[in-house]
């Protein structure tokens, strides 16, 4: 089956169902997603007896059970995992019987081939995809003879900031809000420069202080990856200490972060995840194109109760002009 669902729609849900009713069964299931942070989160709290992988870390664990160690210090490590997956032919005994493929608009076309075949004959096979989320330009795959099912109500975000996001996307791509919270409003801070941007991000803290979320109930979601993100070297901002993820793992896989009580991330590690307050910070575009509207519809849709955006002038002009255009 091949769900499209949107942001907020209940994939994450399904997902665990699935898991669940598959190991109550006695059946063996594989969940694999794309990011890592949605890995670990899904690993957390899946119920025991599943297998839960990113695409890279579930070839890293078939690289190494074949009696090979992958060098990540070298260049190239990754593509050594996906040439082997496309060569891998499991044992008899190595298939599952349930597969999850989560955030299934970021694979490729031969990931998709390479992860059927880890599947029985019988074997039931679950695509859970939103193109919106398509955050890395991939062409969408070809699924021939799937039951194909669409879930365009998203649950989690408040009417307000769907309401916006509606008028971002226009009438042809409107989503359905299915939560009954109604956020007063979508603050939008503005900055001029680097020193500017520090400051309305700090300014977009104390807003969400002062609307009554403790500080690990707000995420700090960059629109920038980690490695150009200005908040990347950063452990403090003003008075907040901040919980980052230092780029290690520890000896059981997990990732490490910084001991702080703001958590920060970018919008591209956070995606699949929700925070009940949204600080969306350094968002910064010239034109509205295609790959920046993903990244705001990505970023925005995080947010359960409030979401306060921190926009330099130009992006906030762009975005102004496409909210004032005719329904």
């Amino acid at each position: 089956m091949r769900v499209t669902g949107t942001a907020g729609s209940g994939k994450t849900q399904l997902a665990l169902n699935v898991l669940r009713d598959a190991v109550e069964a006695g059946r063996r299931p594989l969940y694999v997603c794309y990011n890592r942070p949605l890995a670990d989160h899904i690993a957390r709290i899946a119920p025991p007896g599943c297998s839960v992988a990113t695409y890279h870390q579930l070839g890293d664990r078939l690289y190494r059970a074949s009696g090979r160690i992958p060098d990540f210090s070298r260049p190239g490590a990754f593509q050594i995992l996906e040439t082997f997956m496309a060569e891998h032919q499991p044992g008899p005994d190595a298939h599952f019987d349930e597969l999850i493929v989560d955030e299934g608009q970021d694979f490729l076309p031969a990931w998709k081939d390479n992860l059927l075949k880890l599947l029985h004959a019988d074997g039931r096979a679950w695509w859970l995809e939103d193109p919106m989320q398509n955050l890395y330009g991939r062409a969408p795959l070809d699924l021939p003879g799937w039951v194909s099912l669409r879930a365009d109500i998203n649950y989690r975000s408040p009417k307000d900031i769907l309401g916006q996001i509606n008028r971002l996307l226009g009438p042809e791509s409107a989503i359905s809000a299915g939560s009954p919270i109604t956020d007063p409003e979508v603050e939008i801070l503005t900055y001029a420069d680097a020193a500017g941007l520090m400051e309305r991000t700090k300014t977009a803290i104390t807003r969400g202080l002062g609307a009554g979320f403790r500080k690990e109930a707000i995420a700090l979601v960059t629109y920038r990856g980690r490695e150009h993100s200005l908040f990347a070297p950063l452990d403090r901002l003003g008075p907040h200490s901040l919980k980052a993820f230092t780029g290690d793992y520890d000896l059981l896989g997990s990732p490490v972060y910084s001991p702080g009580e703001l958590f920060i991330d970018s919008v591209y590690r956070f995606k699949g995840q929700s925070a009940p307050c949204i600080v969306f910070t350094e968002i910064d575009f010239s034109e509205l194109d295609e790959a920046a509207l993903r990244k705001l519809f990505v970023g925005m849709t995080r947010a359960t109760l409030k979401l306060i955006l921190v926009m330099s002038e130009a992006a906030a002009q762009v975005f102004k002009q496409r909210m004032d255009r005719e329904p």
